[in-house]
């Protein structure tokens, strides 16, 4: 297995594509309303006004080598926008877990993936990382890709910790950890805090434009490290994108 990710095209819709993507599709249109009134209520929890668009989904997933991926995990699912993307893309020989904790995305994924092959929702939270994944069957190492939505510089400091706990646990020698974001190249110290190599891919056709920082092999000491960078995690507005 390598980690050097195929060149993917950021597809992002356009014009008329735009259109079909949100007025043609009501039920989509709720969701995105449903995420925007999540965030004035719940604020940071949340971590985005609005769910990740298609440019940024597919670079959440530039590292992905599809062919001899076993195991993908996404964090912080929301409504499913890197879902849809990783669930029309998932071979037959790969397993996706997508975690959320918030009940009515939750239902929302449940909904729209029920029939995707390969594919399990799970209500939970990723303080709890590492008990989702043995209660899924999950071996430690054998997580190929983690995929985050959230807002990780902003999470609780214990939420943190136990998250990179488990990933440094589960995460294959040359898996990959990868997390959108809306402030580009901010937090290239803060990940390397965490992992020995980490990278940036910048997303300009996202609103606001954003990135993905990818990192590769967990510091062995990740939950030292995640206590150490509390006070590191600003600005206080970071937030990932759902």
């Amino acid at each position: 297995m390598t980690t050097s990710g195929h060149t993917v095209q950021e597809d992002c819709p356009a014009g008329d594509e735009a259109f079909t993507a949100m007025g043609g599709n009501p039920a989509r249109i709720r969701d995105h309303l449903l995420f925007l009134s999540k965030f004035f209520r719940h604020g940071r929890r949340i971590a985005s006004i609005w769910p990740s668009s298609r440019a940024m989904a597919t670079a959440s997933l530039r590292q992905v080598q599809w062919d001899c991926a076993q195991v993908i995990v996404e964090l912080g699912a929301g409504t499913g926008p890197i879902t849809e993307q990783i669930s029309r893309r998932l071979p037959s020989h790969t397993r996706l877990i997508s975690i959320e904790r918030d009940r009515d995305f939750v239902h929302i994924l449940r909904s729209r993936f029920a029939a995707s092959p390969g594919v399990t929702i799970v209500h939970g939270d990723v303080s709890n990382l590492g008990d989702i994944l043995r209660t899924q069957g999950l071996v430690r190492r054998h997580v190929d890709y983690f995929i985050s939505g959230l807002a990780t510089p902003s999470l609780p400091n214990a939420t943190r910790t136990g998250m990179f706990k488990a990933i440094g646990q589960y995460l294959h020698p040359r898996g990959t950890f990868s997390n959108i974001t809306e402030i580009p190249w901010y937090y290239l110290g803060y990940y390397r805090r965490f992992f020995h190599e980490v990278s940036f891919q910048l997303v300009p056709m996202n609103v606001p434009p954003g990135g993905v920082y990818h990192c590769r092999t967990p510091r062995r000491d990740v939950e030292t490290n995640s206590a150490a960078a509390l006070g590191a995690a600003r600005p206080d507005s970071e937030a990932g994108r759902r």
